[in-house]
């Protein structure tokens, strides 16, 4: 009978410490769970938000370019910017050589790469030399110094219409190259 009563004496201990081991390790983990995220309905997962943005990029003491955004949100892990209704001013050597209205951007900050967007409309890139761009998106190859795009796109300027698909240019020197399905027309015709 001893025996028994021993078995039965331990047993209890046995099964009195799993339950106040398993206490301990559910309360354990149930205090340091981390707390629900906090839903923001305006910066979802962005670093900083804000109103009036505003990004240069200097070389030797002098802008190459400034975007202006009404709207941002930074994202410092990516990198990244977001923008909304963008305005892009690209400085040649004389002052500025190119404006550029947009629906939406994006900029690498640490890159300075910067590509914009429009939904509905073309983007409009006027150039100081009198011709015209319009494309749909638009991106810059900052280390290039370079803009890019593989949209159709269509140049007027100087009597004459140019459309294709893709363009190379560099502002420097005012080059710009077509790249694909080139056609140029004359508005004398």
């Amino acid at each position: 009978m001893s025996n028994r009563f021993m078995r039965w004496t331990l047993g209890g201990i046995i099964l009195g410490l799993a339950v106040y081991l398993g206490y301990v390790v559910i309360g354990h983990v149930r205090s340091t769970a981390p707390p629900p995220p906090i839903d923001s309905p305006v910066l979802e997962d962005a670093d900083a938000g804000m109103e009036g943005f505003v990004y240069h990029q200097t070389k030797d003491g002098k802008v190459q370019w400034e975007v202006a955004a009404q709207r941002a949100e930074v994202f410092e892990e990516r990198h990244e910017a977001t923008l909304v209704d963008v305005q892009l001013r690209l400085f040649g050597q004389d002052g500025e050589d190119m404006m550029v209205d947009a629906d939406e951007g994006l900029i690498n900050t640490e890159t300075n790469d910067f590509s914009l967007r429009n939904q509905e409309t073309p983007i409009v890139i006027e150039l100081a030399n009198g011709f015209t761009i319009f494309t749909p998106d638009l991106h810059w190859i900052d280390e290039k110094q370079e803009i890019r795009t593989s949209s159709p796109v269509t140049i007027q300027g100087n009597g004459l219409t140019i459309t294709g698909v893709g363009l190379v240019g560099y502002l420097e020197s005012e080059e710009f190259t077509v790249l694909d399905h080139v056609h140029v027309q004359s508005l004398s015709q």
